[in-house]
């Protein structure tokens, strides 16, 4: 038990160092200017991809409206949801009682697809049923 809550919050640390400070509530990303060497003039690094992967996919695969929510308080969540996944995987494998690294590794990717799913949409009802998604507006003749 304490491995799995230990896990939960390193993960969760990395995700927010890495991930959830470059972005603030509208989900504009957050670009610190740096000085060129040589030039007075300063320049702005912007990344090509707009949103993290994981974040894309939710977004596209249960259309959530970006306009209703506090986007830094979705990447805390799912970034608590990813955190999750990660422990309960690195919690299983740690039960398993063999020294195999091959063994631990085959088990931890066939583990891998079925937990993010799972996660992602329990994740994806519950902004449906918070009504935080968009409609499908296609009509019927």
């Amino acid at each position: 038990m304490i491995w799995f809550i230990l896990t939960t919050i390193v993960t969760y640390i990395i995700y927010y160092i890495f991930i959830i400070r470059k972005y603030d509530e509208k989900g504009n990303k957050i670009v610190k200017e740096k000085k060129n060497k040589g030039k007075s003039k300063r320049e702005k690094e912007v990344d090509q991809a707009r949103y993290p992967t994981e974040v894309e996919l939710f977004i596209y695969k249960y259309r959530v409206d970006l306009k209703k929510i506090n986007f830094r308080g979705f990447l805390k969540l799912l970034g608590f949801v990813c955190s999750l996944d990660i422990a309960i995987i690195v919690t299983i494998l740690s039960m398993l009682k063999t020294d195999n690294t091959w063994i631990l590794l085959g088990v931890g990717v066939l583990l891998v697809v079925p937990v993010i799913l799972i996660s992602y949409s329990l994740l994806g009802r519950y902004f449906t049923k918070k009504g935080l998604t968009k409609k499908c507006t296609t009509s019927k003749k």
